[in-house]
């Protein structure tokens, strides 16, 4: 998966961002964004960062968790992300 790509999920977009580490490893997190009225809401740093060894797995890691967030999101539009 290009790290550039974005995931569309219930009228979101997922955009995913992982970087190699000093270890060997992958750390990957989201930002989740969604066209609105007033143009563009982006919540940057959505998720938080995951680190695993290859880089779809740290892609993966993080998607699962802005897929929960933006469920969160659905489920009770008046609590925003922190």
């Amino acid at each position: 998966m290009k790290t550039s790509s974005k995931i569309h999920y219930k009228g979101w977009e997922i955009v995913p961002f992982a970087a190699p580490t000093s270890d060997q490893q992958w750390s990957a997190s989201c930002d989740i964004e969604r066209a609105g009225a007033d143009g563009l809401e982006v919540f940057e740093g959505a998720t938080m960062q995951f680190v695993r060894a290859t880089e779809d797995d740290a892609i993966a890691a993080a998607c699962e968790e802005a897929i929960r967030q933006i469920d969160n999101i659905i489920a009770n539009p008046l609590v925003r992300l922190a």
